[in-house]
């Protein structure tokens, strides 16, 4: 592709903002489309595990904190916890935006992508009000004065009366992420959002925030070219969607400058296989009653849990776990072999 040729990118969140960014320098043409005032309007909790430095290096203007520790609660009771390195970062969403999109043109306006005309490429960026699959709702609150934690820990509540988690997240200055997701409706978050304050020594909540999530994995078809949560790049488990949706982006870019097939491009960041694996997980705890969502969170090695976050999980991966933890791959419903006697 010519790098005369215009781009158009409707949606100018992470998965649109670093694809201008990526066309822009490599010479191309782009114009991005963005129909809300303001960036990063959409509820985040702003965390980006380590695993982003592979392809981005986030700088450190952005970065609020460093997470470099966090605790895993069920039922109350922390089970599982880990500390003592770097886990990932909480960073400033907006900055993130602005950094991606410096010397870009941004036209304020809401385009339907299937009808915009003049442009070589058009590609929907737009988020979950492009997505058609199954979606998750989360609700948050930004708020001062947090009494439980520290600014370097994450804390992780799993829920087991509905599939999801609350999580708190540290901002700095005594300022903090306070949000519960799932699948289940906004009455029941609303609830379990005023006990978690509550549990918190009632900080002063700043704003209140919710939305939908993108939760049913990768939805390709036929269109307009889809990236980040209008194509279901989100983890369907952790909710995460600032990383996978830059991951999103760079395989169609490569596509796009190489001409390489799009889903290739998209298998070779091990985005699909790990989509999967959340996707699986997700299921199965739907199909448990809340005593075995419980008795499942707590059975994950920690080893497992950690890398399924991160989003670096590998076939080969897979097939050493099971080997050396074949009960809990039982209890998830895969396959267990007995590992093969090494030569």
């Amino acid at each position: 592709m010519p790098t005369s040729d215009r781009i158009a990118i409707v949606g100018a969140g992470p998965a649109g903002a670093f694809l201008s960014r990526l066309l822009c320098d490599a010479g191309f043409g782009v114009e991005v489309f963005e129909v809300l005032p303001k960036l990063a309007a959409k509820p985040c909790g702003w965390a980006v595990p380590y695993t982003i430095e592979s392809f981005f290096r986030v700088p450190e203007d952005i970065v609020l904190c460093e997470v470099r520790g966090y605790r895993v609660y069920v039922e109350g009771r922390v089970e599982k916890e880990g500390g003592g390195r770097r886990y990932g970062y909480i960073v400033d969403k907006e900055g993130l935006l602005k950094h991606l999109l410096e010397g870009i043109t941004v036209r304020r306006k809401g385009v339907d992508p299937t009808r915009l005309k003049g442009y070589d490429v058009v590609v929907d960026a737009r988020g979950h009000v492009a997505y058609d699959g199954a979606k998750a709702r989360a609700l948050q609150a930004v708020a001062r004065g947090v009494s439980e934690g520290n600014s370097e820990y994450i804390e992780i509540f799993f829920e087991t009366e509905f599939v999801g988690y609350s999580w708190v997240f540290p901002l700095g200055g005594g300022r903090a992420k306070v949000g519960v997701g799932g699948l289940t409706g906004f009455d029941v978050l609303e609830a379990r959002l005023q006990s978690l304050l509550r549990r918190l020594g009632r900080p002063q909540v700043e704003r209140v925030e919710g939305g939908m999530i993108a939760s049913g994995g990768l939805l390709q078809r036929g269109g307009a070219l889809r990236v980040g949560e209008a194509l279901g790049a989100v983890m369907p488990l952790s909710g995460e969607g600032i990383r996978p949706g830059m991951l999103s982006s760079l395989a169609l870019f490569r596509s796009l400058t190489t001409g390489a097939d799009f889903s290739g491009e998209l298998e070779r960041t091990g985005l699909p296989f790990n989509i999967k694996v959340q996707l699986a997980i997700l299921r199965k705890l739907e199909s448990l009653p809340p005593r075995g969502r419980a008795e499942l969170i707590r059975s994950a090695p920690v080893e497992v849990l950690e890398c399924v976050t991160a989003g670096c999980v590998t076939p080969a991966f897979v097939a050493k776990a099971i080997a050396r933890w074949p009960l809990f791959f039982a209890k998830l419903g895969l396959p267990v072999r007995s590992p093969k006697p090494q030569s």
